[in-house]
């Protein structure tokens, strides 16, 4: 499969991530409760010998009883939590103090994951602000940035994604969940995939093209003569299934396949 997405700050945050991750102590990696396995599409043995910490994030639009059984899958190797922008600042620092040592009476981690898993969000609700710089800190110079949180000190690093995404099916469920914007994909293999599992999850029976049409004609999205804007349709159709706005779906249920990092 050839190359669906990979922007130029991409590649220049794994060098960055590479040179700089001996400043920190732990990772966080923050993936989509939706699809954890899909989310993990990204070099994760440059993190191997760290402390290691999952967060499930945007479980309010997950199916509940899957992210579950995710918790309990990653829990076995790794300490994990479940998030979403509603639960308490409480919730995700006592896990990070919990799960992370002190050294000279703070906390540094760096807060990984490919692009739209919600990582400025979790960083914002743990500094109780937009990312603020802390200025200058070892190890590390411009490019990365440390946000300060008292004791926790957090390293936030652009989304980082394979530079191939060779297997479809990751593909079309990066595609659900936003972390590959469907303006940028042309491979329409990836975006009739990625409806087919979203129309497995609903129960929906027409085809794509059907589909398409009717949720076209519903939203007024019409052009000259009454025909349906098939790209418009098609770009705000997945643009509101990643933002979970028709319905709490997950799509990676494998449980099997958690092998990171063994």
């Amino acid at each position: 499969m050839s190359n669906v997405w990979y922007p130029g700050h991409i590649s220049k945050a794994k060098r960055q991530i590479k040179e700089y991750i001996k400043a920190v102590d732990s990772i966080l990696i923050v993936l989509d409760a939706r699809a954890p396995l899909a989310t993990t599409a990204f070099e994760i043995d440059i993190f191997k010998g760290k402390n290691i910490l999952f967060v499930l994030n945007k479980s309010d639009i997950a199916d509940k009883e899957t992210t579950a059984q995710w918790i309990q899958t990653i829990g076995r190797t790794f300490p994990v939590i479940s998030f979403n922008k509603n639960e308490s600042i409480r919730k995700i620092k006592n896990f990070l103090l919990k799960n992370t040592k002190e050294k000279l009476n703070e906390v540094r981690l760096l807060i990984a994951g490919v692009p739209n898993v919600g990582k400025s969000s979790i960083i914002n609700k743990i500094s109780g602000r937009k990312s603020a710089k802390t200025g200058a800190a070892p190890g590390v110079t411009r490019g990365l940035q440390w946000i300060n949180s008292g004791k926790i000190k957090l390293l936030d690093s652009p989304g980082i994604l394979y530079a191939k995404v060779f297997n479809k099916d990751i593909a079309a469920k990066l595609l659900l969940v936003g972390s590959l914007p469907i303006e940028t994909i042309d491979n329409f293999e990836i975006i009739s995939r990625a409806f087919e599992i979203f129309k497995n999850e609903t129960g929906i029976q027409e085809s794509f093209d059907e589909y398409v049409e009717k949720f076209g004609k519903t939203r007024g999205f019409l052009l000259k003569g009454g025909t349906v804007d098939f790209e418009r349709t098609k770009n705000t159709l997945f643009k509101l299934i990643s933002e979970g706005k028709l319905g709490n779906f997950s799509y990676d249920k494998d449980f099997s396949k958690w092998e990171i990092l063994k």
